[in-house]
């Protein structure tokens, strides 16, 4: 494997997100009391089923925290690679065509995750439809032209840095714009 140049992490917002956990926990123990309540037969498999019932809720809320947690981005000699939770994405910078600072907002989602701090997948955004490897719903990020005519959208706190390492790296007839978003 090519030599990491440099991870980046990207910017994320995690408003709501305690409450969020909260109220899921929250939950877990009111369906599991009332599983426990309302489950036929002896007091001892009532609560191992009220028992079972929450421990799914609680992996659940863990998926708050683990999510955004997995969401990296990675500079090669000759790829990206993009980290979540279900795996990587792997996109060869000679199949990059233009590099732009952008400001942005994701709307409708069909097959994306979204929770506090990782919006994944493809989102309806006010850039058109892109492939998301984001960590907040908007506010400014690095969108990639791919030759295949993907957009994918990337949210790296260092934004300026990831863009100049990716200027050292893409093959010669890739665009990088300097031109910041008016805010």
């Amino acid at each position: 494997m090519p030599k990491s140049e440099r991870t980046f992490e990207p910017e994320q917002d995690f408003s709501g997100r305690g409450q969020r956990a909260a109220a899921l926990l929250l939950m877990g123990l009111l369906l599991a009391y009332y599983t426990y309540r309302v489950s036929a037969g002896t007091t001892d498999v009532k609560a191992l089923f009220a028992l079972l019932v929450f421990l799914v809720v609680a992996a659940f809320v863990g998926l708050l925290w683990l999510m955004p947690a997995r969401l990296s981005y990675t500079i090669y000699d000759d790829h990206l690679e993009i980290g979540h939770l279900l795996g990587k994405r792997r996109i060869l910078l000679e199949n990059v065509r233009l590099v732009k600072p952008v400001e942005y907002a994701l709307g409708r989602r069909s097959g994306s995750a979204s929770l506090p701090g990782y919006y994944v997948g493809r989102f309806q955004s006010s850039l058109g439809k892109l492939t998301a490897y984001a960590g907040r719903p908007e506010g400014k990020g690095l969108l990639l032209l791919l030759n295949t005519g993907e957009m994918v959208l990337l949210t790296p706190k260092q934004a300026k840095l990831m863009r100049e390492r990716l200027r050292r790296s893409l093959p010669a007839a890739a665009v990088v714009e300097d031109d910041e978003p008016q805010a």
